[in-house]
């Protein structure tokens, strides 16, 4: 983890011009479309060669292959909830509603979350689950991490008895949870029935993929905040990691430059590499690889150091541990 020795109070806002930014935020629902397309591609042709070799080491290998493009639906619906994948607000909804159902997520609960956690990261009010790891158990589970799954499952069951979070406040967001709740699960019946009648094409094409690429995703989000301050400062709060893969950051639409999507969230992904030759240098807390990341972490907590790290942690009052937040009945 590297901390940046430059002013960290910079005030984002005086980093790029009128111009500059404009030319930054502009959409692309082309260029949206020629990567979705090139994902799409490599995704049919891993499952279709898998199959058609047929082997149990083919197969195998087309699982986790294929699982590295699936991951890459969770940042799509990133992007789509942020507004900045699609030209259109239509655009933009249909994308992240076509990613989530794929990958089980209801797209307007995660998009309203998502919102809430940009206004509020690493506050009280803050919807992302805050805390130490500080054992090997601890690690694993917050790497399969279905407390997630689970607790947007839960947001989209509990929608249709008109229960939700504190973080849904709006007729408009509660609507629209309804409605993907319904095309989520017309997704899980057809997605059940399918498995019935073609189990082995099933699980080589969507089953094991999805799984697997369940872990891939996290093993990148969960470098986001971990490390970073607890403060409302966005210099401070978020980290970046600049790997060395331009095929990771490709698969990925360029996530590791979170502490730059944090500062401009406006920004669509693909421009997100010109943001970092600007901000890089003042940014409080940085990466350079994903491997180093967690060997950090997990060296963290088989010396014990993480265990100290969760004495000295303050929890703020109010703030989320777990995805299973309470639910309340919409007034």
């Amino acid at each position: 983890m590297t901390q940046s020795q430059e002013n960290v109070d910079l005030d984002r806002n005086d980093v790029f011009s009128s111009a500059e930014l404009r030319a930054l935020t502009r959409r692309s629902s082309g260029m949206a479309l020629r990567r979705s397309s090139v994902h799409g591609l490599l995704y049919a042709g891993i499952v279709t060669g898998g199959l058609a070799v047929g082997t149990w080491w083919a197969i195998g290998l087309s699982w986790v292959l294929a699982a590295t493009v699936f991951a890459s639906l969770h940042n799509l619906l990133h992007c789509a909830s942020h507004g900045t994948f699609m030209n259109t607000h239509r655009g933009n909804r249909i994308a992240g509603q076509v990613a989530g159902t794929f990958i089980l997520v209801n797209s307007a609960a995660y998009r309203v979350f998502h919102m809430h956690h940009h206004r509020n990261t690493h506050t009280a009010e803050d919807p992302e689950p805050d805390g130490i790891i500080t054992t090997v158990r601890e690690y694993v589970v917050a790497m399969i991490n279905m407390d997630y799954f689970i607790g947007f499952l839960r947001i989209s069951l509990a929608s249709l008895r008109h229960r939700y979070p504190y973080f849904v406040t709006t007729d408009r967001a509660r609507s629209a949870i309804r409605r993907d709740t319904w095309i989520l699960l017309l997704w899980m019946v057809t997605a059940a029935v399918l498995t019935v009648l073609w189990p082995m094409v099933m699980l080589t094409v969507y089953i094991v993929p999805a799984c697997i690429a369940w872990v891939l995703n996290n093993f990148s989000i969960m470098p986001e905040h971990y490390y970073a301050e607890r403060t409302d400062n966005p210099w401070r709060n978020t980290n970046s990691v600049y790997t060395d893969s331009k095929w990771f950051c490709f698969l990925n639409w360029n996530t590791n430059y979170h502490a730059e999507h944090h500062l401009y969230p406006g920004i669509p992904a693909w421009n997100l590499h010109e943001v970092s030759e600007r901000v890089r240098g003042h940014l409080a807390f940085t990466e350079s690889s994903y491997l180093r990341f967690h060997a950090r972490l997990l060296g963290d907590v088989i010396s014990g150091r993480a265990k100290e790290q969760d004495q000295a942690f303050v929890l703020q009052e109010g703030r989320a541990t777990s995805f299973i937040y309470p639910l309340r009945k919409a007034e």
